[in-house]
């Protein structure tokens, strides 16, 4: 990553993030899995339609604050609050960008401590490949 993208960035994005199966539900969507492709101490960013989906049959705009079950396995999540940002993809599956609200939550807490766990075992893990 050059530097002039580390200065655009206010918190580090963890790379090692694909190497688990997270993803969010967005209880007001209903329960379909949206795969997740950033996180930060800051926020995150995640798919918000799914394979064949309109994007106009789930609205959603810049400002917006959302409930988001970010799930850590199949079964365990974290509930937090998302501001969104930004939305990218208009006329495909989009994208959307935001910022952690209520930082004070436990899920909030919870999802910190699983980031300096990650930060933590970045340089000794390895990825196995199929």
């Amino acid at each position: 990553m050059t530097n002039e993208k580390l200065e655009r960035r206010r918190a580090q994005r963890q790379s090692i993030i694909e190497s688990f199966s997270l993803f969010v539900v967005l209880p007001k969507k209903g329960v379909h899995r949206l795969k997740v492709y950033d996180v930060s101490t800051l926020g995150m960013g995640f798919d918000v339609d799914i394979e064949g989906e309109a994007t106009d049959e789930f609205q959603m705009s810049p400002g917006e604050v959302l409930d988001v079950h970010l799930y850590l396995n199949q079964s365990l999540y974290l509930p937090l609050k998302v501001k969104i940002i930004r939305i990218s993809g208009q006329d495909a599956a989009r994208r959307a960008g935001g910022e952690f609200e209520e930082k004070n939550s436990q899920g909030y807490e919870g999802l910190q401590a699983f980031l300096q766990m990650l930060q933590a075992i970045a340089p000794a893990a390895r990825v196995e490949a199929n």
